[in-house]
């Protein structure tokens, strides 16, 4: 008998038992990595997308709350697109729009002329050319079950899809592409853009690119330049989500540590006897306390391998959820499961210090006698 077969093998004399509490944990972990990943490949898709169209800063309302609450008025365009070293300031319309009367995808409104359109890359079709025609990126595409030449309704308005289009960020694969004309009719803003596109004077020289950026945030109090990762990083919206991702998901956790005592209680108020029978035999209070421990800790870590796994398939089966039309999308990297497992196997051994401390209580004679 040693500190691991031991542990096990009392794990395995309460299968039910173990495997419920294995199962609670695994739920939490899985949350953990679900949530996380989905909130944050959301930024990281947010950010790829914006520097994804050929600009080099991003205008935005100050203060703005999320990537599609930002407004700004046209007359402000024209004010950015004359400041020194800016080749063109480009307007956008982004927004969130019901598709088909079933799901939500990003729709956006490009200027006709500007830097933007060259970036869009068709795999099949060509680029809208009335204010009632759109290009869908490949995935949203394929999550509508769509093509060229099918109709979609935007906001319960007709569009004809002209173009299929393969851009390299996963967030541009799910949003559809207008002219900024059409969606402003739709959305009944005629005389404002949510952000502004700027591009710069070839080649870019990064003092200089300094000094226009300066410039272009003197245009205005009410706005904000900011490269991608900056404005992505900065919105309001990011950031709650953020952090309502990470209470819900700590409580999970904590509440999976609950089990994992409660399990522990259980199983020594049963073993008593046995405990006896290794302190008599030799076993010092510090031992037996520490085989309790690694008994929390071998739930705890089966839990959280199982819990990545199911984190992976929630992310996976969400973003293929036809309502989402894939506005979310997978995200897992070795710093989320690690925060994960972090986690778990810390809160873990501290919910089984108490049951491991009432083991001990009782003197070994009185263990032997089965009392408590």
């Amino acid at each position: 008998m040693n500190l691991l077969t031991l542990p096990a093998r009392n794990l395995l004399s309460q299968k039910l038992r173990s495997t419920l509490t294995v199962l609670g944990i695994a739920v939490a972990v899985g949350s953990f990595v679900a949530l996380t990943g989905l909130t944050r490949g959301l930024q990281d898709s947010y950010a790829q997308g914006v520097g994804d169209v050929g600009g080099d800063y991003v205008v935005s309302q100050r203060g703005t709350y999320s990537l599609v609450s930002s407004s700004i008025s046209q007359e402000l365009v024209a004010r950015l697109d004359a400041v020194p070293g800016v080749e063109e300031a480009a307007g956008i319309v982004l927004s969130i729009a019901a598709v088909d009367d079933e799901a939500n995808i990003f729709v956006t409104g490009w200027p006709d002329g500007s830097f933007l359109w060259p970036s869009l890359v068709l795999a099949e079709g060509a680029p809208p050319v009335s204010d009632r025609e759109v290009v869908l990126g490949r995935t949203v595409a394929e999550a509508l079950g769509k093509t060229v030449g099918d109709e979609i309704l935007i906001q319960y308005e007709p569009f004809r899809i002209t173009g299929i289009s393969v851009p390299d960020s996963v967030f541009n694969q799910n949003v559809a592409v207008a002219r900024l004309s059409g969606l402003q009719e739709l959305l009944g803003r005629p005389a404002s853009v949510s952000l502004v596109q700027i591009r710069l004077t070839r080649p870019v020289d990064p003092g200089k690119a300094a000094a226009t950026k300066a410039a272009l945030a003197q245009v205005s109090p009410t706005i904000e330049v900011s490269d991608s990762a900056e404005f992505t990083e900065n919105m309001d919206f990011v950031k709650t989500v953020d952090a309502i991702t990470s209470a819900v998901s700590l409580v999970m956790i904590l509440a999976s540590s609950i089990l994992v005592a409660n399990t522990l209680l259980m199983s020594v108020s049963e073993r008593v006897q046995e405990f006896g029978i290794l302190a008599a035999i030799g076993w010092t209070p510090a031992r037996i306390r520490l085989l309790v421990v690694v008994e929390g800790l071998m739930m705890c870590l089966i839990g959280s391998v199982i819990g990545v796994g199911l984190g992976v398939a929630a992310m996976h089966l969400v973003s293929w959820l036809r309502i989402s039309a894939g506005l979310l999308e997978p995200y897992l990297s070795l710093g989320i499961v690690s925060e994960a497992m972090f986690w778990v196997m810390a809160v873990g051994p501290l919910a089984a210090l108490y049951p491991a401390w009432r083991v001990t209580r009782a003197a070994p004679s009185a263990a032997l006698r089965g009392s408590r």
